[in-house]
């Protein structure tokens, strides 16, 4: 099976974080550092999910990370400070592109464009047949609605739980569990074979 890169075990560590980020608002800079650090690259895939235009995910994480700075006092304690991240860089995205597109014509298609990746067993990977499947399943997946692929996306490329992930597109935790659950079903329906690897 081909090999994923794996989050640092601190990254999955919910507590580990609750300890830094109070650290921070304490006045502790070499904990904003290491939040920075940590979540640097995991915010800048994410944001460049939601729109194509890098030039406004890369402003909004600087936004994002100099107003956490500036206001840390009043800032609260989030459960989990993956989600805190990801709903405040959504937010200030969402607000540039609304601004941009008012005033610069933004095009509907830099609007949510996520996407999905697919593990195919190694010795299987110059498979031809099998690099068709996946061709077809990306199609798929690129022809899924757009609240659907926000779905997988939060589900298999985050920490965030089903709550959480209800939280950041206004749905039910459990109504987030069976429509993750409805669209794995369909997807394996479609496309039974041992050598493509779905979730």
């Amino acid at each position: 099976m081909a090999k994923s890169k794996k989050k640092s075990n601190l990254f999955k560590d919910k507590t580990y974080w609750k300890t830094t980020w109070s650290r921070f608002k304490s006045g502790d800079r070499f904990a904003f550092q290491e939040i920075y650090s940590e979540y640097i690259d995991s915010l800048f895939a994410y944001g460049s999910k939601i729109t194509n235009n890098r030039d406004i995910v890369f402003d909004s994480i600087q936004d994002l990370f100099i107003d956490i700075y500036r206001y840390k006092i009043d800032l609260h304690k989030p459960e989990s400070l993956e989600f805190y991240l990801f709903k405040a860089l959504k937010r200030l995205i969402q607000k540039k592109l609304l601004l941009s597109r008012k005033f610069k014509n933004i095009e509907e298609s830099d609007f949510f464009t996520f996407e999905i990746k697919f593990n195919l067993e190694e010795d299987y990977i110059q498979n031809e047949t099998e690099q068709i499947r996946l061709q077809v399943l990306n199609k798929a997946l690129n022809e899924m609605d757009e609240n659907y692929r926000e779905l997988l996306f939060y589900k298999f490329n985050s920490n965030l739980t089903y709550k959480e992930i209800g939280q950041l597109i206004g749905m039910n935790p459990d109504t987030v569990k069976k429509q993750v659950y409805r669209i794995i079903s369909g997807l394996r329906k479609n496309f039974k074979n041992k050598s493509l690897i779905l979730f």
